[in-house]
């Protein structure tokens, strides 16, 4: 398979080269299907976005066939698990098969479990998103995997996580005796990471004691390994920033990144130990991994995100800002660093700490959007597009992302209450309403970029075939 160039793009780098030497039909098969799930569960989310809108809105309300009041909660919560779970866990499946056939270059062992892994992790899929279409179960908002408290639901995310892991097994069982680069180190090293996650899910688990109030059980079992969820987003960011810095300025430095893959893989280990150490119910259990993310989250994306400028200014005179790889990663760098700063002001149960969470996860979908564009779609044989053409959904994301974020910090600082709506707000001054005005603004930019990256990015995928 050779490399896609497209007139409107600089020629293909060496690692889009590299790799597509190395991927053979099979694997290009097991890409794809990744890929086509990552952009399906992005077109799913903004179904269900739709249905939460309706559910709100008087009149499209009696339209849907469920109670609204019922459904509301639903939507959303199966919206955020599609959108930054299995959205970012696809995107890590398709790494890791490039990975793997980076390293194994046709010698590849245990091959049917990357179909096994996949396919699980396309039927947990399903059976995620059937609960709230089916109004099944109970509403809960718990961090970072809210669920709908019903068997099916949590089927669907035990199939999600057991065929990722799948993927990421047979990855780690190929390296011994086989070439390992930058990529396939930094790949390796989130595949271990997102394996302590789920470590410390299974931990939680075992020690919530029977009776355990359910809203209370899912907030500790979803408390830890959430948390170790977050390193497993830095890292697949930061694996982007690399490959976007390559395609941008040409090769680009990596004994650091490899470092500070490494280094983050580790920090993230001492959460298995913290469930031995505290009560999974406990406030020291809960301000442990706190102190965890804090610490241990901290200097390798600094570290990689100040590399990462120095080398974009040293190649500033054959850098182009606005091609593709570029944009992507100044806004990723931009809305990364954004998040990164406001997590140092944040405050107790106001809209801030969802201003830094949403400003940092912005970043890291941004840095991957511009890797569905340069790499993701070349490789499969995809029409990739045009730098004007992309200009648009990363430039609106970003931005509408970056006043999304701001509005709510600002009003965060007036003291609007985070998770609330309507006259619960207690908009009672024009600053406070001005914020979230700012807020709702920037929110609908980046729907606007959302939807355009989505058909962008799907069309592709089912329709249109690259330059040969």
């Amino acid at each position: 398979m050779k490399p896609v160039t497209m007139k409107h793009e600089r020629p293909a780098e060496p690692f889009l080269g590299e790799t597509a030497a190395v991927l053979d039909p099979a694997l290009v098969r097991e890409v794809k299907g990744w890929v086509g799930l990552a952009v399906a569960a992005l077109a799913a989310a903004g179904f269900l976005a739709l249905l939460a809108v309706m559910a709100r809105t008087p009149g499209l309300r009696d339209l849907l066939p469920w109670p609204w009041q019922e459904i509301f909660p639903k939507v959303v919560i199966t919206h955020v698990d599609l959108s930054i779970i299995l959205w970012f866990l696809s995107v890590l499946g398709a790494m890791v098969v490039l990975a793997t056939a980076r390293t194994t270059r046709g010698k590849l062992r245990q091959r049917s479990l990357g179909g096994a892994g996949l396919g699980m992790t396309v039927m947990g899929s399903v059976l995620l998103v059937a609960p709230a279409l089916f109004n099944w179960g109970e509403a809960s908002l718990n961090n970072y995997v809210p669920v709908l408290i019903h068997p099916v639901f949590y089927a669907g995310l035990v199939g999600i996580a057991v065929g990722v892991a799948t993927v990421i097994l047979r990855l780690l069982l190929n390296l011994p005796g086989n070439r390992i680069g930058p990529f396939e180190h930094g790949v390796a090293a989130t595949g271990v990471t997102f394996l302590v996650a789920l470590a410390c899910f299974g931990l939680a688990w075992a020690a919530l004691p029977p009776g355990t109030d359910p809203a209370l059980a899912n907030e500790r079992l979803f408390w830890g390994g959430g948390h170790l969820l977050q390193f497993v987003n830095t890292m697949l960011m930061l694996v982007a920033w690399q490959i976007l810095a390559e395609q941008a300025v040409g090769v680009v430095p990596s004994r650091l990144f490899v470092a500070a893959m490494w280094v983050l893989a580790a920090a993230a280990w001492p959460g298995i130990a913290l469930y031995g150490a505290f009560d999974v119910l406990g406030r020291e259990h809960r301000e442990a991994f706190t102190q965890l993310l804090w610490y241990g989250l901290l200097l390798p994306p600094a570290v990689m995100m100040v590399e990462t400028v120095v080398n974009l200014i040293r190649a500033r005179q054959r850098l182009a800002w606005g091609e593709t790889p570029g944009l992507a990663l100044l806004l990723s760098l931009v809305l990364f660093s954004a998040g990164g700063g406001l997590g140092y002001f944040l405050g107790v149960g106001d809209t801030r700490t969802p201003s830094h969470y949403h400003a940092v996860i912005g970043g890291v979908n941004l840095a991957v959007m511009g890797l569905v564009f340069t790499l993701f779609l070349p490789l499969l044989q995809k029409q990739r597009p045009t730098a004007r053409t992309t200009r648009w959904p990363l430039l609106l994301y970003g931005g509408g992302q970056l006043a999304f974020s701001l509005g709510l910090f600002a009003a965060g600082l007036m003291g609007v209450p985070r998770k609330t709506a309507g006259l619960d707000q207690g908009l009672d001054t024009t600053a406070k309403s001005l914020y979230m005005a700012v807020y709702g603004a920037g929110g609908m930019v980046a729907v606007v970029g959302g939807i355009l990256f989505v058909w962008m990015a799907a069309s592709r995928l089912l329709f249109r075939r690259g330059e040969r």
